[in-house]
């Protein structure tokens, strides 16, 4: 249930994120959002990190005018990275967001590729979809598919940042949202 204090709490870290993220540099994958989006739903819950991943990326998105076909896809993504850090056990909390750091940038990475995959390639060459092939054709095909179009790279560096960030941060972050969350009475419903 979203009461008054999760939708203000949810406010309040959708505008600093959206900030943090306008004043990532975003080249290389080295963006910024995805710490606070991670960390958000590690402390918070799994539907909160959803919500605070998608909209995080739509008000920066709407903030910067960096709206278009590929949006859609970003949010769904970054859902996914939200949603994914609820889960991150609570012992040893700092190597478990790091971990799900980098595996959630290449996740969020390969989404993101996903959707152009089909389109983009075309229908005659060795790295293009096959619609009747098999499953681990095509997976090995997308991975080339990753690797030519540097995609690969950018999910490297978006990995390096997020873990960056949360090794320097994590803790004290952790720290501030666990007692904001005491604070304002929140559990997950």
């Amino acid at each position: 249930m979203l009461n008054s204090r999760r939708l203000a709490l949810l406010g309040v870290l959708v505008a600093v994120n959206s900030v943090v993220r306008i004043m990532g540099v975003g080249i290389a994958g080295m963006e910024t959002a995805f710490a606070l989006i991670i960390i958000g739903g590690f402390v918070f819950g799994s539907r909160f990190g959803a919500s605070l991943g998608a909209l995080s990326i739509l008000a920066s998105a709407l903030i910067t005018g960096g709206v278009g076909p590929w949006l859609p896809f970003q949010l769904l993504a970054s859902m996914v990275v939200g949603f994914g850090a609820g889960f991150v056990p609570r012992r040893h909390f700092l190597v478990g967001l790091s971990l799900y750091a980098v595996l959630s940038s290449f996740i969020y990475g390969a989404l993101m590729t996903f959707w152009t995959w089909p389109l983009f390639v075309g229908a005659n060459s060795s790295i293009s979809f096959l619609q009747d092939g098999a499953f681990t054709e095509n997976l090995w095909r997308f991975v080339q598919f990753e690797f030519y179009t540097g995609g690969l790279l950018w999910d490297t560096g978006r990995a390096i940042t997020t873990t960056t960030l949360i090794l320097l941060m994590g803790k004290a972050l952790v720290t501030i949202l666990d007692r904001a969350a005491t604070r304002a009475d929140f559990a997950e419903a």
